[in-house]
């Protein structure tokens, strides 16, 4: 993002390419920006068609042909006579970047507040079931299951009104 006032005869022009140059923008280059936002903001009676124009090529001239460079205009009377540009510039990459390889550890999950491993199966031997996908879980389980659970809730002093709704439904 960059930023930048001007006044005077070129105030668009010079504006632009402050905004460019902005210490925010240091050693970025707009040439690889997929996109570019400008906002023009001048006070209401004192900006011209010919001052935005102006501040887009120069912008453009710094930007990518390939990039999408969209123009908003604002007004600010506490400007006076100066223009303000400023650009945000998205989707930069970083071709010098070296990325790191993502290490797998193989091993226990370690959990619990004394660090101890807990033992995985490998995931190549798991079986997941296929078996009627198509039918939701809940009508899939064991009711006995759920009214086991209801029931020891309820044998442990729970109200009804405590016992998850769920857990009721599922075991009518």
């Amino acid at each position: 993002m960059g930023t930048a006032k001007a006044a005077g005869p070129d105030r668009a022009r010079i504006a632009a390419e402050q905004a460019v140059a902005c210490p925010l923008l240091e050693g970025i280059d707009l040439s690889g920006a997929k996109g570019v936002l400008v906002l023009v903001t001048a006070a209401k009676g004192s900006l011209k068609l010919s001052e935005s124009r102006l501040a887009m090529s120069t912008i453009n001239a710094y930007a990518s042909p390939d990039a999408h460079v969209i123009y908003g205009a604002a007004y600010d009377d506490s400007l006076g006579d100066e223009i303000r540009v400023t650009v945000v510039a998205t989707g930069l990459s970083r071709p010098n970047v070296r990325r790191q390889n993502i290490q797998v550890v193989q091993g226990g999950l370690r959990t619990g507040t004394d660090n101890v491993a807990v033992g995985l199966p490998p995931l190549g031997g798991m079986e997941y079931g296929t078996a009627n996908t198509n039918v939701p879980s809940v009508w899939r389980t064991n009711r006995t299951q759920a009214s086991e659970r209801v029931s020891a809730l309820a044998s442990g002093g729970m109200d009804d009104v405590e016992i998850p709704a769920f857990l009721r439904k599922q075991a009518d």
